[in-house]
C-alpha cells in the first residue's frame, strides 16, 4: 500500500494538476495543510484527499501527513508543483518489487525551456550522483520501515529534506538511494524571477551554512526574502 503525502500552502494553482495525476493511482492521498486562504483545501476534497491541518513548516507538515498514512507500507511525499512522468506508477511498482530496503527519488527536469534550465538540470543530476543528496521536490519514495527507522521528518522548515536524506544515508548507506525512471517537473518561475544563476548560488550558500550548523529557522529567513 502507497500513501502520497503532500505539503501545501495556498496551492490551488498547482495542486489539481497533481492530484489528476495521482487520483485511482495509489491506495491513500494526505494532504497536509498550514492555513491556506485559497480553493487547496476544496481542490483535496475534490480528490478524495485525507486533509489534516498544523502549523507551518513543510518538515512539520510532512510529518504530521505521515502520521495520516494508515496502514501504507510506503510513503511517496511530492511537492504541490511537481508534474510526475507519464509512467510514474510503473517506475514506483518497480522500485517497490526489485528494491524494498531503498529510498526511490526521480530524475530533476526544471518545468522550463532555455539553456540554464537544461543547466540546472546538469547541476541536480552531479549533486545526486556525487553527494547522493536528491532534494524533496524530485520526490521521496520511502519504506515506512526506513522512515520510522529514522524517526521521520524533523519539525524544521527549510532543508528538511537534506536532514531526512542524511538520517537515512547513516542508517542504511547513500547506495540505497536510488533513481526511479522518469524526470519529475519542477516548477524553477523563483528561479526564473531572481535570475538561475543567482538564485543557484544563494541556495548553495545556504546550504553550507546549513551544513556548518547556522540556525535553520534564520535560513528560512533568509531563502524567503
Amino acid at each position: 500500500m502507497i500513501c502520497v503525502i503532500i505539503p501545501t500552502y495556498n496551492a490551488q494553482g498547482v495542486l489539481d494538476g497533481l492530484l489528476s495525476q495521482l487520483t485511482r493511482q495509489v491506495d491513500r492521498i494526505v494532504v497536509s495543510d498550514c492555513g491556506s486562504a485559497d480553493e487547496t483545501i476544496d481542490c483535496a476534497i475534490k480528490h478524495g484527499a485525507i486533509i489534516v491541518a498544523g502549523a507551518k513548516g513543510r518538515g512539520q507538515q510532512l510529518s504530521l501527513g505521515a502520521n495520516w498514512a494508515g496502514d501504507a507500507d510506503w510513503f511517496l511525499f511530492l511537492h504541490a508543483d511537481n508534474k510526475l512522468p507519464e509512467n510514474w506508477r510503473n517506475s514506483v511498482e518497480r522500485h517497490v518489487k526489485r528494491r524494498p530496503d531503498s529510498v526511490g527519488y526521480f530524475r530533476y527536469r526544471a518545468d522550463a525551456s532555455g539553456l540554464w534550465p537544461r543547466i540546472m538540470d546538469f547541476g541536480v543530476m552531479m549533486r545526486c550522483r556525487w553527494w547522493r543528496l536528491p532534494y524533496g521536490d524530485q520526490g521521496l519514495l520511502i519504506p515506512r520501515a526506513i522512515y520510522e527507522a529514522v524517526g521521520g521528518y524533523p519539525a524544521q522548515s527549510l532543508f528538511e529534506d537534506v536532514a531526512i536524506i542524511d538520517k537515512i544515508s547513516k542508517t542504511i548507506g547513500r547506495r540505497k538511494l536510488r533513481y526511479l525512471k522518469g524526470s519529475m517537473r519542477v516548477d524553477i518561475s523563483r528561479y526564473a524571477e531572481k535570475g538561475i544563476w543567482t538564485k543557484g548560488w544563494e541556495n548553495l550558500a545556504l546550504l553550507k551554512a546549513y551544513r556548518r550548523g547556522e540556525n535553520v529557522e534564520t535560513l528560512d529567513q533568509r531563502y524567503n526574502n
